[in-house]
């Protein structure tokens, strides 16, 4: 039999930076960076990356490292292919099995930015269709041929190691390729690039680079006033250079048999086969992380992953079919979908999968001040000696012969906790409490954090709250249903390191709220873009002539392709849904004042009517573990202060001057004074992004 081939991370994410120099995206949620050579393999031994401007104070990228992955019989958990290893592929035209050595991986990846052709971003409109009548960016451009120039598609390059197996490179820049689009001269700053791929060798493993784009964008209208910004998410003549698209690679196999026979060494026809990879990837390149080591309270990772568990069968243990068994075989996958149920009996492990989650509120402490909205932080003494979230007291599940007053003592508490959370349902409701018959106190459900759309009516979703199965292991861990696993001495779960890079990278991502969101929008948790968990669905794309919103196509008699999820996703459909420039919604997306007054509208008009009625507001913050809001400033030595993170105004003035001084913003980093009884912040804005600015030896000591 031969083995399947993987590449992994199924998605890889690679940041923008108007530095020369990179480094490679952590690999674990919460991770710093790996610190890697300028051909992009990893420094063995070296400690993770802490400096993420270079000497001039420019931004470091964050590139995206891809690997291949066999899985046979032999290494059913996957183990990463090597140059020189002994491999058998099947050749799709003929069904033969071929055996030979792998001399080398053909990698291809396509980069585009769709933002400009596509339709104006509306909170949650669009989610599952647009209507003939929405709104397209650019509108005034209705010829179809320069409307496909809106889009920036340098066209696919593709990297081999080349020979002596020696790193190669190839561009995604204006005049590296046939019938290319790129916008025209921009202010502030034109685009001619969307990054680079390298093709490296890390000991015998053949792997990947993607880099991403400088950060740049620009607005191509001129005249008195310009640029300028007039929305946070739509703008038009603006383009920027963050872009996705498919990550593909083919094995160059030396083959010494066919089908079991040896075959002739004169037979130039076998000499050498290229072999697709059974499973691609996808890149999507976003803009800085400025706090790399706090995780926001709901990820990408836990996005995805809650849609791989409920939609493809990711863990039929946890969710599947009874009796529930790992790995169990699914055969109809739609039919699994109409019966498949959480396994009530699953008990999750604390450290490894509920403490994460709840102790994710207790490190927004580090950026944002939480008093002027609910007059202190309800989160206090997370990880102390007392309080809700002591870990030493609620990782305690019932046992044998415990005490009846502490085993209700610990219920309560892990009750109340999941009390707090908001359920599905809820998303437009502030408290906990869904009735005023309820006699209880009503405390502000959590998360706390703005929801995807708290701005408009259509598709009000005021609040955010957990994944499905985010809350379900919280519910687990509530009915006392739970392992301590450090009290068991028990291994850690198990997971295969291909799936490992796949979760990890994402866990570095924002979740939600979507609006239109960080990395991505909400476009990511339809499972219509997947063909298997965590993998997106490829389009046979034709380049130079990438697919354009329905409306257009539709006007263009036939010359246009039209998008369609149904075959699959193009290069440039994912980030399409994001803001353009995307330096006006990270500006803007600091706090919001939610109307609180009714559940069902984000927007309403008392005056026009003369409705007594008196508004409510809640004043929210959106997600400042992702984009920082007020933050512990290192001045040297031992002096601190408390401030805030940027020093733009939340205003479309405030959005313009993001566009040239997202560079100049600080990193976020733990403070290595902060020892216990210390009373210094645990983490601090850096402004050089190094931790050696804290005059010690980076964290090591």
């Amino acid at each position: 039999m031969t083995a399947i081939y993987k590449i992994h991370p199924a998605i890889g994410l690679a940041r923008v930076g108007n530095s020369s120099e990179f480094y490679l995206a952590p690999e674990k949620t919460g991770g710093l960076p790996i610190e890697c050579n300028p051909d992009g393999t990893a420094k063995p031994g070296q400690p993770p990356v802490t400096a993420f401007k270079d000497k001039a104070g420019a931004i470091k990228r964050q590139a995206a490292r891809f690997r291949i992955f066999a899985y046979d019989d032999k290494t059913p958990a996957g183990r990463e292919l090597q140059i020189g290893e002994q491999i058998k592929v099947l050749r799709q035209k003929s069904g033969q099995v071929m055996a030979g050595t792998l001399a080398d991986v053909v990698w291809t990846v396509y980069l585009a930015n769709k933002k400009a052709s596509w339709y104006e971003f509306h909170e949650t409109s669009g989610e599952h269709g647009y209507a003939p009548d929405a709104a397209l960016r650019n509108r005034d451009v209705t010829d179809y041929g320069l409307r496909q120039n809106l889009i920036i598609d340098p066209g696919p390059q593709s990297v081999a190691l080349t020979p002596g197996n020696a790193p190669s490179g190839a561009k995604f820049a204006l005049g590296q390729n046939p019938n290319q689009t790129f916008p025209p001269p921009l202010v502030p700053n034109s685009i001619t690039t969307l990054g680079e791929i390298v093709a490296t060798k890390q000991d015998q493993c053949a792997r990947l680079v993607v880099l991403g784009g400088n950060g740049n964008s620009g607005s191509s209208k001129q005249g008195v006033g310009e640029p300028h910004i007039q929305t946070f998410a739509n703008n038009d003549g603006w383009f920027d250079d963050v872009s996705d698209g498919p990550v593909t690679a083919a094995l160059v196999v030396n083959v010494t048999e066919i089908d079991g026979r040896k075959i002739d060494p004169g037979d130039v026809a076998f000499q050498s086969v290229s072999v697709p990879v059974n499973s691609p990837a996808w890149v999507i390149v976003g803009y800085p992380r400025y706090a790399p080591q706090l995780v926001d309270v709901v990820t990408l990772d836990d996005v995805v992953y809650d849609l791989s568990v409920r939609e493809f069968a990711f863990d039929t243990y946890m969710f599947g079919l009874p009796p529930f068994e790992r790995n169990a075989p699914v055969g109809n996958l739609h039919m699994w979908r109409e019966e498949a149920r959480w396994n009530t009996n699953y008990y999750p492990y604390f450290w490894q999968e509920v403490w994460p989650i709840i102790s994710r509120p207790y490190y927004y402490q580090f950026v944002m001040d939480f008093d002027p909205l609910t007059g202190g932080d309800p989160h206090e003494n997370a990880r102390g000696s007392s309080g809700n979230m002591d870990p030493n007291y609620v990782s305690i599940p019932p046992y044998e012969g415990e005490n009846p007053v502490e085993r209700e003592t610990r219920r309560q508490r892990r009750s109340f906790v999941y009390h707090m959370l908001r359920k599905p349902g809820g998303e437009n409701r502030l408290t906990a409490t869904t009735s005023t018959l309820d006699p209880d106190p009503h405390p502000y459900a959590m998360p706390y954090l703005c929801g995807d759309n708290p701005l408009s009516n259509p598709g009000a979703s005021k609040f955010l709250r957990l994944t499905e199965t985010q809350l379900y292991i919280l519910r687990q861990w509530a009915d006392g249903k739970f392992i301590n696993e450090k009290l068991e001495d028990l291994p850690p779960l198990p997971s295969p390191p291909g799936v490992q890079l796949d979760r990890g990278v994402l866990g570095n991502a924002l979740g939600g709220a979507f609006c239109p969101g960080g990395e991505c929008c909400w476009i990511i948790r339809n499972p219509a873009i997947y063909e298997s968990a965590y993998r997106i669905h490829h389009a046979a794309y034709t380049a130079g002539g990438l697919s354009q919103p329905a409306v257009v196509a539709n006007a263009s008699g036939g010359n246009v392709v039209a998008a369609d999820l149904g075959f699959g996703l193009e290069p440039g459909d994912i980030t399409k849904y994001d803001a353009v420039p995307w330096q006006s919604d990270f500006n803007e997306c600091s706090t919001q004042p939610i109307d609180i007054t009714y559940d069902d509208w984000c927007e309403i008009y008392p005056d026009s009517t003369g409705d007594p009625v008196k508004p409510i507001v809640q004043l929210t913050y959106w997600w400042p573990a992702h984009r920082p809001m007020d933050v512990t400033i290192f001045l040297g030595g031992t002096n601190y202060s408390f401030g805030p993170w940027s020093p733009t105004a939340q205003t479309h003035v405030g959005d313009l001057q993001m566009v040239t001084q997202w560079s100049q913003l600080g990193f976020v980093l733990r403070n290595p004074q902060a020892t216990p009884g210390s009373n210094l912040a645990e983490f601090v804005n850096v402004l050089s992004g190094n931790m050696n600015a804290f005059g010690n030896d980076g964290g090591k000591k």
